[in-house]
């Protein structure tokens, strides 16, 4: 809870310093690619937890890594966010600057898990159908799962729709359970 307070102050900080700067686009892309690093890559993340690295070593590393391909204002922000004694909440403001950008511009993301890619007009269809729903963009998050069979599941905002054959052989499966059979006639 604590850490989700700090991280939410701290990305906000960014995201207003971004928006007087008219840079969010580009911050947006250094946080993803910051999120990218921490998910990716075990022994940074134990480096911004450790207690005995010092501060300086931080610093020096994190020029090391992001100097070239991220924004001054990016990389100042970290620096101060490692001078503060927060690296270890990075991953999670990064996240929450993400969140806060998405929020800024509408955009809603969605997850849709088939058995199969889809084609690009049916991805289309979808698109329009829930920007139709959400009157905002939509960013479309495509996995693939065998386990479906058949059909779909898409989740956006806190809801999901389910139209997977899994679920229809479930819902079966329930109703033979049941057992409508009387013995006797």
């Amino acid at each position: 809870m604590k850490e989700t307070r700090i991280a939410t102050r701290y990305a906000k900080a960014l995201f207003d310093l971004s928006l007087e700067y008219e840079i969010l686009d580009e911050v947006k892309i250094d946080m993803e690619s910051l999120v990218s690093v921490c998910k990716q890559n075990k022994d940074f993340r134990l480096l911004m937890n450790s207690p005995i690295v010092n501060v300086e070593k931080k610093e020096a590393i994190i020029k090391l890594i992001f100097e070239k391909s991220f924004q001054k204002v990016s990389l100042q922000f970290l620096i101060i966010i490692i001078r503060k004694r927060r690296e270890a909440n990075i991953e999670i403001i990064a996240e929450k600057y993400i969140e806060l950008y998405k929020e800024y511009y509408n955009i809603t993301t969605t997850s849709l898990k088939t058995t199969v890619e889809i084609n690009k007009e049916i991805r289309a269809e979808i698109i329009d159908l829930l920007k139709k729903q959400t009157k905002g963009e939509i960013e479309l998050i495509e996995k693939i799962d065998k386990d479906l069979i058949g059909g779909f599941i898409l989740d956006f905002d806190d809801m999901q729709y389910d139209a997977s054959i899994l679920k229809e052989i479930k819902n079966l499966k329930k109703e033979f359970d049941k057992n409508l059979y009387v013995k006797g006639f």
